[in-house]
């Protein structure tokens, strides 16, 4: 495994402000996530890291314990290794379950929106890769993704949501991502991290809520909210100033 930085990290607002971490969604591109969440910059210094693979210029992407260990090393060398907060929608909220679990930076109160842990298997993970690297490649989707979509609480009209991707990948980027977020498995090590976890989902996520169900079995501090009538990332994508303002007011209380 590499050794070096290669991550991309982007940071915004007043450098005296307390820190908050964005992770960005699977394949999404971490400016459209700025985009979304911009308006926290008002209140935190913003720091928003762009995953291997997912920016231009990027070499491909890795694991998720690579990509911890850079953010990882990143918060250390830059922010005394602590942060105020740490919000992160889909796969960013696995890549909180991972720097949870390695417990080497202070992420202070963190909140997984639409955290998808359970385990669904490589097979699945290579389909729908090949699923995405068709849709990269010719703009078209295989009828197939409807299956995918209605399991994560969404219809074919929010297929709008795939504006947010980052399409540059490399096919290698995708499979090797794909595989990562279907074959994941939370680790025991978790429970000896002492954070507060706010888990948000929809209640059309039936994923994210059996993903909540194994993580409440190994989270000391937890609190799980479900949004009726919300698919997977509708309440980000389509109340983006009532979701800024949701995670204010939850990493606010601890500050």
């Amino acid at each position: 495994m590499k050794e070096d930085v290669f991550m991309l990290f982007n940071e915004f607002g007043d450098n005296n402000a307390p820190r908050l971490l964005l992770l960005h969604g699977m394949m999404q591109d971490w400016r459209s996530e700025y985009k979304l969440l911009g308006p926290l910059e008002k209140h935190y210094r913003l720091i928003i890291p762009a995953q291997d693979g997912f920016y231009d210029g990027s070499s491909d992407f890795t694991c998720f314990a690579d990509q911890a260990r850079q953010i990882e090393e990143y918060i250390i060398q830059n922010h005394s290794g602590k942060v105020q907060g740490a919000y992160g929608a889909s796969q960013g909220g696995l890549m909180l379950t991972e720097l949870l679990s390695r417990n080497k930076i202070d992420l202070g109160t963190v909140i997984m929106d639409g955290c998808y842990v359970a385990h669904q298997g490589k097979l699945a993970g290579i389909i729908t890769s090949k699923m995405f690297i068709r849709y990269k490649n010719t703009g078209k989707f295989p009828d197939l993704i409807m299956l995918m979509m209605k399991k994560m609480g969404l219809t074919e009209d929010e297929l709008g949501m795939m504006n947010a991707l980052y399409l540059n990948a490399s096919d290698e980027t995708i499979k090797r991502n794909f595989i990562e977020n279907y074959t994941y498995r939370p680790r025991k090590e978790i429970s000896q991290n002492n954070t507060m976890v706010h888990m948000w989902c929809g209640s059309k996520e039936p994923y994210a809520i059996k993903s909540h169900n194994i993580l409440k079995k190994y989270l000391k501090n937890c609190k799980e909210e479900i949004m009726d009538g919300y698919g997977h990332g509708e309440f980000l994508m389509k109340h983006s100033d009532e979701c800024c303002k949701k995670i204010h007011d939850t990493i606010s209380k601890k500050i």
